[in-house]
């Protein structure tokens, strides 16, 4: 048995010789074909008819796929309803315009006819930015601005994709002369004095300029003097979001603003928090008096000592028009600071997130719930996202509830633990027998998200106590969401058959 596994051969294949051509040929030429005398007259005429058939032939398929193509379906839309639908594809994705390009002639004519099309300038990774002067990057904003006609442009400048100064210097001279039609304007710098030379370039923004995104790297933010950016009257401005810039970035007039988003770094996944002044927060909230939309997120609010909040009587800060209002990753502390300094008579939603490595993050509700009706008498949704409900929590929670009435939704999504627990919807279905008045009676809509004790049969507990209830001021809840879907399966037709919306996706 051994000689023979010594002497077994364990690569056949591992130097055999190539096949040779010519035994190829010897097996596959036909032996009828093999004749040394020329080619008869007969079998060349035979050839060039076959060749002459094959190109007519060549010739019909290609006439055929153009009688199709002029009566696809798709060349008889006519070329200004073909040109929005470019739009709309370009808007979503610009990748797409070299595409729709290459697609036919008659496209890409569209194409450059159609000015909108090349009103996007963005410098990211997709460009390919090679980092000289006179580079691709710049010569696009040549064909751009050029075949972008009067049209207003859009301008997002990721200057992290460029080397140096000079060179982000060499990009914003090109601009310059087109600033004056941008709209919405995106720039992130890494430092001051890289904003500087921006605020140089725009000068001539403020006329058509609608939307603003400012951005500028963390490591220096806070330890240079602040360069203002926009100053001035902004009359059509109507969105602002300052991720990681402070508010002295703008010192403007914003009679149009209706959207104001201060917000931390996207790229970076910080704990950090950004140091604002109360003060001029509110003061810049208050100076937009349009103003419909705030997000607030991983701010910190330092304080003076001049705050009416210090005041035995403060006056609140009214902003008249705001209705939606979103604080994310703010303590509760800082939370409860500035809900005490303001009125919002027009809010109708407000959503909180909390950090969930904090337990008690719920002290800001409880201070604000009990002069609600009189601060924030229009709010009607209320959103809580990794909130403390269940535990020690709960009695706070429920006390805040009770003077929250005039709600209509309330969301619970992603608690601390994973868990509500039952005892919230308990006496939610329990009634003035239980808690002595109705939690909530004015509820229509709950949801509940990324918690996984749900079942099912304790929200079917709530709807069905207040549809059972006799009493007009308690209405039914009509629209119930849960997601991820933790019903179980014989719950959910029973639920579907008391509500008119169960969402579980």
């Amino acid at each position: 048995m051994a000689d023979r596994i010594v002497s077994w051969d364990w690569g056949p294949w591992d130097d055999a010789p190539p096949p040779s051509h010519t035994e190829e040929v010897q097996e596959t030429t036909n032996p009828t074909l093999v004749d040394p005398r020329s080619i008869p007259l007969e079998v060349v005429e035979i050839d060039k008819r076959i060749s002459e058939l094959e190109e007519e032939l060549s010739q019909l398929k290609i006439r055929r796929l153009e009688a199709f193509a002029t009566r696809a379906l798709i060349t008889r839309i006519p070329p200004e309803i073909l040109s929005r639908v470019f739009e709309l594809v370009v808007h979503e994705t610009l990748q797409a315009l070299p595409t729709i390009s290459l697609v036919s002639q008659y496209w890409r004519n569209l194409a450059l006819e159609t000015p909108t099309l090349w009103s996007y300038i963005k410098l990211d990774s997709d460009w390919n930015y090679p980092g000289a002067p006179g580079s691709e990057f710049t010569r696009k904003i040549k064909t751009f601005t050029t075949r972008s006609q009067a049209c207003k442009i859009l301008v997002d400048l990721d200057f992290r994709y460029c080397d140096s100064l000079g060179e982000a210097r060499n990009i914003l001279r090109e601009l310059q002369p087109h600033l004056s039609r941008c709209f919405s304007f995106r720039v992130s710098v890494p430092d001051w004095e890289w904003m500087a030379a921006v605020k140089e370039a725009c000068t001539e923004m403020r006329e058509n300029l609608e939307e603003v995104s400012l951005r500028i790297d963390p490591a220096d933010s806070e330890d240079l003097a602040p360069v203002t950016l926009l100053s001035g009257v902004y009359p059509r401005l109507k969105s602002i979001i300052l991720e990681q810039t402070p508010l002295a970035c703008v010192h403007a007039e914003l009679p149009a603003v209706r959207r104001f988003y201060l917000v931390r770094d996207q790229r970076y996944h910080s704990g950090g928090r950004i140091r604002v002044s109360l003060k001029e927060f509110l003061t810049a909230l208050t100076s937009a008096e349009m103003l419909e939309d705030v997000r607030v997120q991983s701010a910190a609010f330092y304080l003076d000592g001049t705050e009416p909040i210090f005041q035995r009587m403060p006056t609140l800060v009214a902003i008249n028009r705001l209705t939606d209002l979103s604080i994310s990753h703010v303590d509760s502390a800082n939370v409860g600071n500035f809900l005490e300094s303001i009125s919002l008579p027009s809010v109708v939603r407000l959503a909180v997130q909390m950090d969930s490595n904090s337990d008690d993050n719920m002290q800001w509700l409880t201070r604000i719930s009990r002069n609600c009706s009189t601060r924030m008498p229009s709010l009607r949704h209320l959103e809580l996202r990794a909130c403390s409900v269940n535990g020690a929590a709960l009695v706070p929670f429920v006390s805040a509830l009770h003077d929250l009435a005039q709600l209509t939704a309330l969301a619970l999504i992603s608690p601390p633990s994973g868990q509500i627990g039952p005892r919230l919807f308990n006496l939610m279905a329990g009634g003035p027998t239980l808690t002595g008045g109705w939690i909530l009676p004015n509820l229509q809509a709950l949801c509940v998200q990324n918690c996984g004790d749900i079942s099912g049969h304790e929200l079917l507990r709530v709807v069905r106590a207040r549809r059972g209830t006799s009493v007009p001021d308690v209405k039914d809840v009509r629209v119930l969401r849960v997601v991820p879907n933790t019903i179980e399966d014989d719950i959910i037709d029973v639920l579907r058959q008391n509500v008119d919306s169960l969402q579980t996706n």
